[in-house]
């Protein structure tokens, strides 16, 4: 099963107007032009851009540990890959308040985060006679024998390392190769967001760019972050806790759950603000809906941080907790309220 992405008729409206503000001029502009301009190049260039060079950069980092546990398998360097593992995870869950563009059309959402993990074929074809090199997994297997899960399934049990010994050969081989074409669509992602795509998106309206208008591309934005709310709460979390069925959380065997969920609304936090954690910041949505209405902004803000907190509240590891249900709808509801916020009362400001 492919990881559930829930979309909305909300996606298809198009033909909106909008106005924007810069942090540092007038919030509201005589033809609005700068404005959504500003929006649309602090996005691009201090949100997903940075996003993504992060991201590549974490992924070659995590391959270059399954190289060494290649070369040398010992338990040091397999914690050590453990570890990458985690910190090429953060990046990624930060990048899903923004899944569009050539993460979406060129397919490597799926390629790089599919889950459930299909772990009795896996394990067939590590104990097969194929040749398990980067080009059979990048052009011979599917979405659930690839990516980050096949990695975690790989390096972790019960949440922690696994036992090096665990790892034969072919193991290592799966592990090396994995990684090398998970980095490979980091970089992919990457390259066309600054080769192409993100001039598009900051060029909205103008010849050359799929968007007829910065509206349109804007728009996007609240679409994107719209969508995260609800997938977190009714699909990465609803679905499982529904079911009771551990197969269905994502990052199960790392016990990394709850901090993939929290790193989804912080995308969206990065996304409204325009910045990317403390290592860039430009201009953002917050201040044109500041500028319109301070206490939808300030809502927004403490709405963001509150579905956090409930994530939070969620007894780790979520996988082994799935009957916390007080917590849980906590959690469901804190995601539900920011969505409907983002959806309807953030979405009625820009129209105005």
């Amino acid at each position: 099963m492919i990881k559930i992405k829930l979309f909305f008729a909300l996606l298809l409206i198009s033909g909106l107007i909008i106005s924007g503000c810069s942090k540092d001029e007038n919030p509201v502009n005589q033809d609005n032009t700068y404005v959504l301009e500003s929006i649309l190049k602090g996005y691009t260039d201090n949100v997903v851009i940075a996003t993504y060079l992060d991201l590549k950069n974490k992924t070659l980092a995590l391959q270059n540990a399954c190289d060494s546990i290649m070369n040398d398998p010992t338990q040091s360097n397999l914690n050590a890959a453990a570890e990458a593992w985690k910190a090429a995870r953060q990046p990624w869950e930060s990048s899903e308040g923004f899944l569009f563009g050539p993460v979406s059309y060129l397919g490597k959402d799926p390629s790089m985060d599919t889950w459930p993990l299909d772990e009795g074929q896996l394990n067939n074809v590590i104990e097969s006679d194929f040749e398990l090199s980067p080009d059979f997994v990048r052009n011979g297997l599917g979405e659930s024998l690839r990516g980050y899960h096949a990695l975690e399934y790989l390096l972790f049990e019960n949440g922690q390392p696994r036992d090096v010994s665990a790892l034969n050969e072919r193991r290592r081989e799966y592990l090396l190769s994995v990684s090398v074409v998970l980095a490979e669509d980091a970089e992919i992602v990457y390259d066309a967001w600054i080769s192409g795509f993100g001039d598009e998106f900051k060029n909205a309206g103008n010849t050359g760019s799929r968007y007829s208008s910065q509206t349109q591309a804007v728009f996007e934005i609240i679409d994107a972050m719209s969508a995260i709310a609800d997938e977190v709460g009714n699909g990465k979390i609803g679905t499982p806790f529904g079911t009771s069925n551990t197969s269905e959380v994502e990052s199960q065997f790392s016990w990394n759950s709850l901090i993939d969920f929290s790193n989804n609304i912080r995308s969206i936090r990065n996304a409204y603000l325009g910045e990317y954690g403390t290592e860039t910041s430009g201009v953002g949505l917050d201040e044109f809906i500041k500028s319109k209405d301070e206490e939808l902004n300030s809502k927004v803000l403490n709405e963001i941080d509150a579905t956090i907190t409930a994530i939070n509240a969620i007894p780790a590891p979520f996988r082994n907790n799935l009957n916390a249900n007080l917590q849980i709808q906590a959690a469901i509801d804190a995601c539900n309220i920011l969505f409907a916020t983002l959806h309807n009362d953030v979405r009625a400001v820009v129209t105005d």
